[in-house]
């Protein structure tokens, strides 16, 4: 279970990231994610990571402490290439990964690396619990209430937070939240973003080992106990039915290992395209998943369930034009089998008023 009393730092986040101008969203944390990996598309060393940035002239710290996740091991530290780090070195920068982004800081998972301190396993709870205990029940998802003068008044009014000065953190913090997009991530709709969002949380939680088993039970159990509903935009009957067909997804790929699964497959020549492709849930077809080249074959359930994309369509799709093409396949399969009503259109009417 997560320990809420922890106390709140607010570490290296009052110092100056280069955000950039609002409008560009969050393109600086993209680009530093891309020079960080360089050409690596697993796990790399956190002294690599931190010499790239540096010789690029970009602020270590903010990426690497608070939307990264780390680890240690006998040889090092490293930073973890998952959900966050797929998103930004293989697809462009784009709305879509502001709110990853933004999910990623606020559930504040970042593991440990040698030398850090016990609160920086957790640096952002002071934003976590402002999502979950201000914004979703004190102020009923109203995101218009949110600034810089309400942040300060809420970490100053809890004895959880441990700094002298609080009004650095809260101007920083409203403007992460300005171009980050909380404001659209408060939706009842799901995104491309709130289904890769569940993938990252799923990561952060199975390699911390919060979650259990690679199970969609022991999953949404770990998702349950570290809020990730009110840090996603909220719940609905969607969401929910959305997420346990994403965690049977997450499963089915071989959960945090895909990615090593998918390096693999390309070595091994078992696919012919390295890029990622998608898959569209027939039953749900808001928004495609994206997924590392070379996991599918693991997904007996495919045929029936999902609509795999190639890059290309994963990169252009629509989904009003799919739900179109659909319902003209399924028509032009009914007319093929000879299918045809039994009752006219007065006939139907008439059973439909009594």
């Amino acid at each position: 279970m997560p320990d809420y009393s922890e106390d709140w730092h607010p570490g290296s986040f009052t110092k100056n990231f280069g955000w950039g101008k609002d409008g560009r969203g969050l393109a600086e944390l993209h680009y530093a994610i891309r020079v960080g990996f360089g050409e690596a598309k697993s796990d790399v060393r956190r002294s690599d990571f931190r010499q790239r940035l540096e010789a690029s002239g970009i602020n270590f710290y903010i990426p690497a402490n608070f939307f990264l996740f780390n680890y240690s091991n006998e040889s090092g530290d490293w930073i973890c290439f998952d959900e966050l780090v797929f998103q930004a070195v293989f697809f462009d920068h784009s709305a879509h990964f502001d709110r990853l982004a933004l999910f990623a800081f606020n559930l504040s998972l970042v593991g440990s690396w040698q030398g850090a301190r016990q609160f920086q396993r957790r640096p952002a709870l002071w934003s976590n619990r402002y999502i979950v205990e201000r914004l979703a029940h004190a102020h009923r998802w109203e995101v218009s209430k949110v600034n810089a003068d309400d942040i300060q008044t809420f970490v100053d009014g809890d004895d959880r937070y441990k700094a002298k000065t609080s009004r650095k953190l809260s101007t920083n913090l409203s403007f992460l939240y300005q171009i980050g997009g909380l404001r659209s991530m408060i939706a009842d709709t799901i995104e491309r973003w709130w289904m890769n969002a569940s993938f990252l949380a799923a990561d952060r939680l199975c390699r911390l080992r919060y979650a259990r088993r690679l199970t969609v039970s022991s999953l949404r159990e770990a998702l349950d106990e570290f809020d990730f509903a009110p840090l996603a935009g909220g719940k609905n009957v969607e969401k929910s039915y959305a997420l346990s067909r994403l965690l049977e997804m997450y499963v089915s790929v071989g959960g945090p290992a895909r990615f090593e699964r998918s390096v693999e497959a390309i070595r091994a020549g078992k696919t012919n395209d390295p890029r990622p492709y998608g898959l569209v849930d027939k039953k749900l077809p808001r928004a495609p998943k994206s997924l590392p080249a070379g996991v599918v074959n693991t997904m007996e359930w495919l045929d029936a369930s999902y609509e795999l994309l190639d890059h290309d369509e994963l990169r252009d799709f629509d989904v009003d034009m799919f739900v179109r093409e659909a319902s003209i396949r399924a028509l032009s399969n009914i007319r093929e089998r000879g299918i045809k009503p039994t009752m006219s259109a007065s006939d139907l009417m008439s059973l439909m008023r009594g």
